[in-house]
């Protein structure tokens, strides 16, 4: 019960009317921050192809009421901002990234990546191993990441051995940098993900830029959550993508982008079939 102070009620029953429709009009949904650093074609700066996990995250918050909202920035940054809580959604995240910076991980894999490495054509290394790797950056070749990227515990040994010979881009777009650098010859080698890769290629009429070889397995990416966000919000965007896989809505947006659904690349114990990117995408 309610208690009204006595001097109220000598009040108009217009003001008792407003009064009583403010106080039980609910509080406005919060619109959720997502972040990430551009990398296309998993999330680009382009408003007609903004990339397949924000026509993703996207098309699950409509379904769901939800408001959200995409900022691009630094991918090192973008995580210290969510371990401090202040950003609800991180993108295209290992579960390395995820425990490291204490978020919560969707249940589902959202994408997924392999390590490739790219050269110039006129260059003939390509990779054998991660000694051979290793003996080359030794040799002094120089290797291009991603500042922020996890690669997995042999590649990331490697980089820190041999910092002198890494060069780790920054900023929003990352790639498009190092793809610069390596085809100026400040870079003789490019680790990254042959789906990023091969769509930045594909804009170019001609490119002297080469796949050289790949290290591991396929590694699946997963949404990373504010741990401030409750456990039915992080749940809606796990039976979300369930609902647009089904439903045929998934593989018509990574048909845009020419991809086929990422299950079809990953081992079958990582599928995540049903609900039961310092920092690699």
């Amino acid at each position: 019960m309610i208690k009204v102070p006595i001097k109220l009620l000598q009040l108009s029953p217009i003001f008792f009317l407003l009064w009583s429709s403010i106080a039980i009009k609910p509080a406005q949904a919060k619109t959720l921050t997502v972040v990430s650093d551009e990398w296309c074609p998993y999330i680009c700066d382009d408003r007609v192809l903004p990339g397949f996990l924000v026509e993703i995250v996207n098309e699950i918050a409509r379904d769901n009421a939800l408001e959200v909202k995409f900022t691009l920035m630094p991918l090192a940054r973008a995580l210290n901002l969510a371990k401090k809580n202040k950003v609800d959604i991180l993108l295209a995240l290992t579960p390395q990234h995820i425990a490291d910076f204490q978020l919560q991980q969707s249940q589902l894999s959202f994408g997924g990546l392999y390590n490739d490495f790219y050269v110039r054509a006129d260059y003939s290394w390509r990779f054998q191993s991660i000694e051979h790797l290793s003996a080359t950056l030794k040799d002094n070749a120089i290797l291009g990441t991603i500042n922020g990227y996890h690669y997995g515990e042999q590649l990331n040994q490697i980089l820190r051995k041999n910092t002198e010979h890494v060069f780790p881009a920054s900023g929003n777009s990352p790639l498009e940098k190092q793809l610069k650098m390596l085809k100026m010859g400040r870079l003789d080698i490019l680790l990254d993900s042959r789906f990023t890769v091969q769509y930045q290629l594909s804009k170019l009429a001609k490119s002297s830029i080469i796949y050289a070889g790949t290290q591991g397995q396929f590694t699946p990416l997963f949404l990373g959550f504010s741990s401030l966000l409750s456990k039915e919000k992080v749940q809606l965007f796990d039976s979300g993508l369930m609902i647009l896989r089904q439903s045929g809505k998934l593989d018509a947006i990574l048909a845009k982008y020419t991809l086929t659904d990422w299950q079809q690349q990953a081992p079958a114990d990582s599928r995540n079939i049903s609900l039961n990117r310092k920092s690699t995408h």
